[in-house]
């Protein structure tokens, strides 16, 4: 599905309202402005969900819209719409499970 190229510059947060950080699965391929574009091989970690005691918090988000162009032979993660609104993935971990909500992404670069 087409959407919006994701970069590190993209704000989320779980549903519980931890935030999404972007770990490099390796050297940056591409660039948006200053911000790496984020691909298949990265990982979205949640840090601070705000779920405590016996339920355990999210821990990290799968996503689901990925594009068919290729960066350094991973495909680039893609958002289907403009926020603030849900992201195109899925946050694990707890026995909660919902998509990222969105607070910023870029518009300017769209994928397919």
């Amino acid at each position: 599905m087409p959407g919006f190229v994701v970069d590190y510059s993209t704000k989320m947060l779980c549903p519980h309202g931890g935030q999404v950080t972007f770990v490099p699965g390796g050297a940056p391929v591409a660039v948006i402005g200053v911000s790496p574009v984020a691909t298949a091989v990265d990982q979205l970690v949640v840090i601070g969900c705000g779920l405590t005691g016996s339920a355990p918090p999210c821990t990290m988000v799968q996503w689901s819209n990925l594009g068919t162009p290729l960066f350094g032979g991973a495909p680039v993660l893609l958002q289907s719409t403009p926020p603030p609104g849900p992201g195109n993935g899925i946050c694990l971990g707890s026995l909660t499970p919902g998509p990222p909500q969105l607070s910023f992404v870029q518009v300017r670069v769209v994928g397919t």
